[in-house]
């Protein structure tokens, strides 16, 4: 059962006195809705970049650092070892620049995700309550604004339209020679992430950023959820 799944990693959280969950105890609640996540592996020691396979992110797993791309915890596109060994101790050094006595879990390894960057979100409104928010991602996600929103829960043609009126739909269709999203594998991601939020009334914000469509489905690549 996922509410049980995540109700256990929302306890461990709590018992922690934190209420934002780190990417790595985010992507498992995801999966756990059946929300498809990138390939990756935590891991706590630097020899054990020689095991892997590249191209890879590298990400800082840490309950002190919400921000990872504001704290310059996040590497992307490493091809080589010597860039991961580089990148790793980068990383390590950033974070406890960014925080006094940091806690670090270890360094996220990450597969390389290509497609179409985009955002599934939610937030809490004054007056609506629950909403849930689609749009164009990535790091420009803030300066775009090309998002719309729904309030929970959402229907699969409250989904639809969500994916029909952000200003830059044609890039889901494909331009420049990219291919054209997935829409029914962003559909059924927008109504999981609506059921999770239904089963998951503690949800104070949820960030699926970047989520990478492309034309054959739709992986999430980062994602930050924080509770009441």
């Amino acid at each position: 059962m996922p509410k049980s799944e995540v109700s256990n990693i929302f306890k461990k959280v709590r018992s922690q006195k934190r209420n934002a969950l780190t990417a790595v105890e985010s992507a498992h609640v995801l999966a756990a809705y059946g929300i498809p996540v990138a390939k990756s592996q935590l891991i706590t020691k630097k020899e054990e970049l020689a095991k892997i396979k590249f191209p890879v992110a590298l990400k800082v797993i840490s309950p002190d650092l919400v921000h990872k791309t504001e704290s310059a915890t996040v590497a992307v596109g490493i091809k080589t070892l010597d860039e991961a060994n580089l990148a790793y101790d980068t990383l390590i050094s950033n974070a406890k620049k960014a925080k006094r006595n940091v806690k670090i879990d270890g360094i996220l390894v990450q597969e390389m995700l290509s497609g179409t960057e985009l955002i599934v979100g939610s937030s809490r409104d004054a007056q609506f309550g629950q909403t849930i928010m689609f749009g164009i991602g990535g790091i420009f996600v803030e300066v775009m604004k090309d998002v719309t929103f729904r309030v929970n829960p959402i229907t699969k043609t409250d989904a639809a339209e969500m994916l029909d009126e952000v200003k830059a739909k044609k890039v889901l269709d494909g331009v420049r020679g990219k291919a054209p999203v997935n829409k029914n594998a962003v559909l059924n991601i927008l109504l999981k992430t609506s059921q999770l939020l239904q089963d998951c009334p503690q949800i104070k914000e949820l960030d699926i950023n970047p989520l990478f469509a492309g034309d054959k489905d739709a992986r999430a690549a980062d994602a930050r959820i924080i509770l009441e």
